[in-house]
Order: structure tokens, then sequence, then C-alpha cells
């Protein structure tokens, strides 16, 4: 009988000790539980900074320029380089905007290239050759790779993007040989050319685009 009383008790006792043990648990879970703060709205469109404008391309005159030489005789072994060799035209366009168009298109397609300083890398590598061998093998055979098949794959490359970019503007493309093109253009594997070069090589190239109407076959893209 008396153990019986004891147990109800004790069943009184923790029945009435559930609402205090729910309120501390609730505590605890809310000291757990981070306040956010409220977010606030973004700010207007008009006070945002905006993106300054890319620089216009400064139209040189062409007065003073010297028409390359466009004429020369075809051969299968000339004509099969024409993917690599070649010129724009379009009809009834002034100077000032072939150079800007030229400009425009070889800034997009030098932007999209990558160029690694290959010789730093190899020196580096031949400084370090008494030390790791091995490390030193594989950086020279990356930067001998790079040179020969990295700067061929960029400078095809960017002859695409030109090519492309050029189309776009409507102007035709024409074959020519590799001697008569190394005067009045470049190429771009191991490293960027300094603007003075390019910039003349541009007025060039933007000189034949605006001059006379070629007598040779379009190649189309």
């Amino acid at each position: 009988m008396l153990r019986n009383h004891v147990l109800t008790a004790a069943l009184a006792v923790a029945i009435a000790s559930v609402p205090a043990m729910a309120q501390q648990a609730a505590a605890q879970e809310a000291v757990r539980t981070p306040v956010l703060a409220p977010v606030s709205a973004p700010a207007p469109a008009a006070e945002a900074a905006a993106a300054p404008a890319a620089p216009e391309a400064t139209i040189p005159s062409p007065e003073g320029l010297v028409m390359p030489k466009l004429d020369f005789t075809a051969t299968p072994e000339i004509e099969q380089d024409f993917d690599k060799y070649f010129y724009f035209h379009r009809a009834n366009t002034s100077f000032a905007e072939a150079y800007v168009d030229i400009h425009e298109c070889d800034a997009l397609a030098s932007g999209s290239s990558i160029y690694f300083n290959s010789s730093t890398a190899t020196a580096a590598a031949l400084a370090n050759s008494s030390v790791l061998a091995a490390g030193v093998g594989g950086a020279i055979a990356g930067a001998m790779m790079d040179a020969i098949f990295g700067s061929s794959a960029r400078r095809a490359q960017r002859r695409q993007n030109v090519r492309n970019c050029m189309y776009f503007k409507d102007y035709k493309r024409y074959g020519l040989s590799r001697d008569l093109w190394t005067e009045f253009n470049f190429e771009e594997g191991m490293g960027r050319k300094k603007e003075g070069v390019r910039n003349d090589a541009l007025a060039l190239q933007a000189l034949v685009a605006s001059g006379p109407a070629p007598t040779t076959k379009e190649l189309g893209l």
C-alpha cells in the first residue's frame, strides 16, 4: 500500500514538471535560432555607378600611306594557304570607316587570346635544374609544346575571329601570297605586338579594305 502511494506521488511530480521542461527547451531553442535582420531593398539603378565607355579608335590620316602590293600569280601552293593569308574589302567604304571596323575586329580577336610568357617559364625551369630535374623537364617540355602548338592555335583563333567579325560587317575576303601579306599584316602567338606596329598595320589594312575593288576571286567566310 505504501509502495503504491510512493509511485503515485512520483508520477504527479513528473507530470507537474513537464510544462517547466517545455518552457526551458523553448528558451534554449530561441537562443540557438538567430534572428535574421530585415533585408534592405536594392539601390535604385540611377545610383549604380555607370560603366566607363570603351575608348574610341584614333583614326589616322591616310595621307602618306602607300597602298600595299596585291598583285601576284596564284599557284596551288599559295591557294592552299588562303585560310591564313588574305585581306578584306568592302565597296563604297571610306578609309575612316574601314579603320574603325578593322580596329574593332582586331580588338575583339585579341581580347579572346591568352598569351603565355614561355621564355620566362623556360628560364625559370633551367635555373632550378639542380633541384628538381624531373620538374624542370616537365616545365621545359610544357614551354616548348606551348611555343609549337599553343602559339599556332592562338594565331588560328585570332584569324578566325577576325574573319567572323569582318564578315559580319559585310566585308569580302580575298586571298594573298604570304610574302605580300606580311608587308601589312602581323601574327600573334607568343605575345602582343607593340601598339605602334599594330596601328601601322591596321591603317594599311584599312587602306586596302577601302581601296579599289579586287579583281581576284572572293573567298567567302
